[in-house]
């Protein structure tokens, strides 16, 4: 297609009035920087222009008003802290440091300020002097055994005036010192129950590391798994009391131990067996030819099994220097499993299958309600169908072994899981307990900045 200089006008109309709208939008708003200006309302007329210049940053006007505001602005800002310094450099030396983001905004827009060899002599003294007072805070802190509150001091400092004196290095020890080497135990395990206390250890390692490394940390380091097992004995695996636990953290030079126990554990077992008539839906001809349908009885059996299981469990951190404990906690959780299961074999289509006929809801819906709640109570949101479709397919699990586990995870209170048995009472002290790393968490976030 051949492009004239009349349809090459009209395709760029729309550019045209785009480009126009936006300097329209810029030269209002830079207006109405220039009256809040004259007005004597600094902060409004920053941000007119601001937005201004951010909409149309060729837009001369545009550039005219930012710069006018952003000049007032700084020297606003300066009279102030000059005023404020005279009776708190602390305070007037967080004013400095906004001040120095509000010039670099202002840079970014491409405007240049005059320089103020004055002022800048005023703010390196408050720089200095915060600097100096956070400096001789973080010394103090050392002194008073709290490196933790050292390195913060420091760092504060460093914020001030960068590169001040030997802060970074200060910080740097300060750090190492108040860093706590954590080591996680295998818990004692009372409920007898084969490799929980391991595989426990092993998962609260793992999701407290997550969160270690993410940064939600500053002053705590874990242990590695390897290098605690390495440090416990067979017959101590398993039952690990507080002064073991201490005696372990310490062959392995750790700060701090994770310890605690599982106990209690509670189970019972509830077991339906569920009957009722279903209908599978049929087509026949009339003795006149006539296509019909009806719904011919069958006996329907399912089992449907639920189990629940408590136990409690303790934990505590250590002080493996002065065993003191730093922090503790106690709770109990509680698992269910719920399963269904039938031998029930559909012929022909699983959709033809109904728990009443249709003509039921009109006749006689009290029983229609009274069959959809009692179907709901044992089969939770399985259909009909489905559940003929999944005894169809998947007829072979009637059993529970250990790759059933992760299918009790959910909710299956809502949805039973397809299965013909229960977790053993091991297997639901395992699924039940794989939260405990949540207050574990808690308790060592809790302690990392103390």
């Amino acid at each position: 297609m051949r492009l004239t200089p009349g349809s090459i006008a009209v395709r760029l109309l729309p550019v045209l009035a785009l480009l126009a709208l936006g300097c329209a939008s810029a030269n209002k708003l830079a207006k109405q920087s220039e009256r809040d200006l004259a007005a004597g309302n600094l902060d409004a007329a920053y941000q007119h222009a601001l937005k201004a210049i951010d909409k149309s940053p060729k837009n001369a006007r545009a550039i005219s008003a930012y710069t006018a505001a952003a000049t007032r602005m700084v020297d606003d800002r300066k009279e102030r802290i000059v005023s404020i310094a005279a009776a708190d450099t602390l305070a007037a030396a967080d004013r400095v440091l906004d001040l120095s983001q509000l010039r670099g905004e202002i840079l970014s827009h491409g405007v240049t300020l005059p320089a103020d060899p004055g002022f800048d002599q005023v703010e390196s003294a408050i720089r200095l002097a915060a600097a100096e007072f956070h400096y001789s805070a973080g010394e103090h802190a050392i002194a008073q055994g709290s490196p933790k509150r050292a390195w913060m001091e420091f760092k504060v400092c460093l914020r001030y005036t960068p590169g001040y004196r030997d802060a970074a290095q200060r910080m740097e020890m300060a750090h190492a010192q108040g860093t706590a080497r954590v080591a996680i135990l295998p818990f004692a395990d009372q409920v007898e129950v084969p490799g929980l206390s391991r595989q426990l250890a092993d998962r609260m390692f793992d999701q407290v590391t997550h969160h270690v490394k993410t940064g939600d940390f500053e002053f705590t380091r874990l242990v590695e798994p390897g290098q605690v097992y390495a440090n416990i004995t067979v017959s101590e695996l398993d039952r690990i009391d507080r002064p073991t636990a201490i005696a372990i953290g310490k062959r392995l030079a750790a700060d701090e131990v994770v310890t605690g126990r599982f106990y209690g554990m509670r189970s019972n077992t509830n077991t339906v067996d569920v009957q009722q008539t279903i209908y599978r839906r049929e087509t026949f001809r009339d003795t006149s030819g006539v296509t019909r349908e009806r719904f011919v009885e069958q006996d329907f059996r399912a089992v449907e099994r639920e189990r629940f299981v408590t136990v409690r469990y303790d934990m505590e951190v250590v002080d493996t220097g002065n065993e003191q404990t730093l922090s503790s906690y106690s709770d109990k959780v509680d698992g269910y499993a719920r399963v269904v299961f039938t031998d029930f074999r559909a012929t022909g289509d699983c959709n033809e299958y109904r728990l009443y006929p249709p003509g039921w809801r009109s006749s006689d819906p009290e029983r229609v309600r009274d069959i959809d709640r009692e179907w709901k109570s044992h089969f939770g949101t399985w259909t009909l169908p489905s559940l003929l479709e999944k005894s169809r397919n998947d007829h072979s699990r009637t059993r529970y072994t250990s790759s059933d586990r992760g299918s009790f995870f959910g909710d299956c209170r809502e949805r039973p899981v397809w299965l013909g048995g229960l977790p053993a009472d091991n297997d639901m002290a395992s699924i039940s307990l794989d939260v405990v790393w949540q207050p574990v968490l808690g308790m060592l976030r809790e302690l990392d900045p103390k």
